[in-house]
């Protein structure tokens, strides 16, 4: 299983110039160290330059061609255990043949030159090319092994943030057509009773669609610009009604220039005019209110009337609980909702910290 998801990990990497440069400063670091090693070892700088000019280079080009091999395997559904064997056999092959090029430049040298090793110098040679090819081999996948864990979850948080951006696309086409619809029954209900009013009611709905259509596609809009949707939202409301139908702002300046969700204000305001005119009162009147609290925003709109029943977000199916969903998207554990009863007027509030994630 590791050794499949590492060649797809790295199936990318081998021809890109991370890999090359990781590879080429090893060798050389490599090459150095070595270089010492022989020195120390045989006692002739001479014969330590060339035996680490001939074989680091042909160790370097051994790994770089196993790598693009393995590259270009990736995702044929090869067995770990047939991954695995390959690469102890290659680090076999390739510490043999190290070793007997080490062996043969060593011969080339005069007897008496080079420091005499007790032992076979052959199999020396051999023990040392294989543990640094073994220990490149464990570099090699377990970074590729990373690699592909992080395109992994880079690729599974791809797929989520689109599959939140369809939920929010969807739960915003839902806002507008609901309002739309009722506002065009209206116009049509008024038309021969009351045409001024039909007429007025369709100039407003024009300049609320035109708003709305401007931000289409934003996400995310101005405090100050979701003030005049509601404020323009409940002007259209007002011809609706025999009642007064007011809008009172209680705005602090500091929070005009904060982004949120498109359309929450109107989801407030739309709720308060929808449960309000139950009331008996002649004058309605909604007042929205925002205000800082450290980093978070407090977002407040009340209407008179009282509660008919405690708000169950679970069970919300209209206009709040789309208004809740899609400030659980963008305000992931960072927001409160709450809809209270307090004295006369009913209170729709909402808290938020920090930015909106973009999605």
């Amino acid at each position: 299983m590791i050794f499949t998801s590492v060649s797809q990990g790295l199936s990318d990497g081998e021809s890109s110039p991370g890999f090359w440069r990781a590879q080429i400063v090893g060798w050389l670091f490599l090459a150095l160290v070595g270089y010492f090693i022989r020195l120390a070892v045989f006692g002739n700088a001479v014969a330590a330059f060339w035996l680490t000019l001939g074989l680091e280079p042909l160790a370097f080009a051994l790994t770089s061609a196993a790598a693009a091999l393995h590259g270009r395997r990736s995702g044929k559904g090869d067995a770990p255990i047939l991954t695995l064997a390959c690469a102890v056999l290659l680090c076999l092959a390739a510490s043999a043949l190290l070793a007997s090029i080490a062996y043969a430049i060593h011969h080339v040298f005069p007897p008496g030159s080079l420091r005499v090793l007790p032992g076979n110098q052959y199999r020396l040679g051999f023990l040392y090319y294989m543990g640094i090819l073994s220990i490149w081999t464990l570099i090699y996948f377990g970074v590729s092994a990373e690699l592909a864990a992080r395109t992994e979850r880079m690729s599974k948080m791809k797929a989520e943030t689109r599959s939140l951006q369809l939920e929010l696309e969807h739960l915003q086409r839902q806002i507008e057509p609901h309002f739309l619809f009722n506002s065009l029954n209206t116009i049509v209900a008024e038309i021969a009773e009351r045409p001024a009013i039909a007429e007025e009611m369709t100039r407003r709905l024009a300049d609320y669609l035109r708003y709305s259509l401007d931000r289409r596609g934003r996400g995310l809009s101005r405090l100050e610009e979701e003030i005049e949707a509601a404020q323009a939202y409940v002007r259209i409301q007002a011809l609706r009604f025999d009642k007064q139908l007011e809008c009172q702002c209680h705005i602090d300046p500091a929070t005009l220039q904060i982004n949120i969700p498109h359309m929450t204000l109107q989801g407030l305001a739309e709720n308060a005019v929808k449960h309000g005119m139950r009331s008996e009162h002649d004058r309605f009147l909604i007042h929205i209110r925002t205000r800082l609290h450290g980093d978070e925003l407090v977002i407040e709109v009340d209407n008179p009337g009282q509660l008919q029943a405690p708000f169950d977000l679970v069970e919300s199916g209209g206009g709040l609980g789309n208004l809740c969903r899609r400030l659980a998207l963008r305000y992931a554990d960072r927001y409160e909702f709450s809809l209270d009863q307090r004295g006369d007027r009913t209170v729709a509030e909402i808290r938020l910290r920090g930015s909106p994630a973009a999605l």
